[in-house]
């Protein structure tokens, strides 16, 4: 079978396409076939804007891409033997070299602004933002996440690019599912959250039944409600299956992340999403560390300094706002 057309990467694709044309040839931006393009619609203006900053940060990081490989002509001579078009696909390319640039740039300083860039629905670094899907169904998106949603006349699908999400998904006879990574869960009706823990997957079900398979399609585990799996990323993993306070493992959707010996890369991602900056570590070892509590999302910086303190590690400000553990 053909994999469906992603309406959300079509629009991107276009986009792209125009701010490379017009980067090019800046008179483009007053064609009316441009302007016919950009006034289709909201979503059309959002994608061109993503685009264009996209091209922006590449120049940040990229340099002088762009000139280096530009031979000097008097003005308004052209190479020979090629027409008006002939940069166009020098500027394709350059704008992929570019881009992949600032897509490390961006995975270091800004990660709020890749994900934009990248993602359907994302939520501000801070509170846990409520957000209806075109379906019906809900979902909390928690600070700093990021999902993408399709659906046709036989599933509805959830990717989610970054961070957690609590889902209460409206029943309309359709199969409603959420990837993240390879791993997936099926739901037909139910209320459940879905994290990304940190190089693992956490499953919670607080009402209904889900089934999480691996990336073969095959069942790894079938959740009752008050369960939560933990799936580990390595290929072949089984899921961690326990029982638990439902409140306390969704007690994020109030203000407050609990944990259970969760390492301390996990903890500090949350940390990092509710606003306390980007987070590196000097050691795996560090990172690894289990360790069990309560903290407040309302103060992520404080209480990552409250937590250097209570387990023995130091923060270090790094240039750009980054803090190194």
């Amino acid at each position: 079978m053909l994999p469906r057309p992603d309406p959300q990467e079509r629009l991107r694709a276009e986009a792209a396409d125009w701010v490379v044309r017009i980067v090019a040839d800046p008179a483009l931006e007053h064609d009316p076939a441009f302007r016919r393009w950009l006034g289709g619609g909201k979503d059309r203006a959002r994608a061109f804007a993503d685009a264009r900053l996209a091209w922006q940060i590449a120049g940040e990081v990229g340099g002088t891409v762009m000139a280096g490989t530009q031979p000097i002509r008097p003005a308004g001579q052209r190479p020979a033997g090629t027409g008006r078009g002939w940069f166009r696909p020098l500027a394709a390319g350059l704008a992929l070299g570019a881009c992949a640039m600032a897509a490390l740039w961006l995975d270091l300083a800004r990660p709020d602004l890749r994900l934009r860039l990248l993602a359907d629905h994302v939520a501000r670094p801070g509170p846990a933002q409520d957000l209806a899907l075109p379906d019906g169904s809900r979902t909390l998106l928690d600070g700093g996440s990021a999902l993408d949603y399709a659906e046709d006349a036989a599933t509805r699908r959830v990717t989610l690019r970054s961070g957690a999400a609590f889902f209460d998904v409206q029943r309309d006879g359709r199969p409603f599912s959420v990837r993240l990574g390879g791993n997936e869960v099926r739901v037909h009706g139910t209320r459940f959250e879905v994290r990304d823990c940190g190089g693992c997957m956490l499953v919670t079900l607080e009402e209904g039944r889900v089934e999480i398979l691996d990336p073969q399609g095959q069942s790894l585990a079938m959740l009752e409600p008050g369960q939560q799996a933990r799936i580990p990323a390595q290929p072949g993993a089984r899921p961690l299956v326990q029982r638990v306070d439902v409140p306390d493992a969704l007690s994020w959707r109030e203000g407050r992340f609990t944990f259970y010996d969760a390492s301390l890369r996990e903890v500090a991602g949350v940390l990092q999403r509710h606003g306390a900056g980007a987070i590196l570590f000097a050691s795996e070892t560090l990172a690894r560390r289990p360790i069990t509590g309560s903290i407040s999302l309302a103060d992520p910086r404080g209480e990552l300094e409250a937590l250097a303190e209570a387990v023995g590690f130091r923060i270090l400000p790094l240039p750009g706002g980054s803090l190194l553990m």
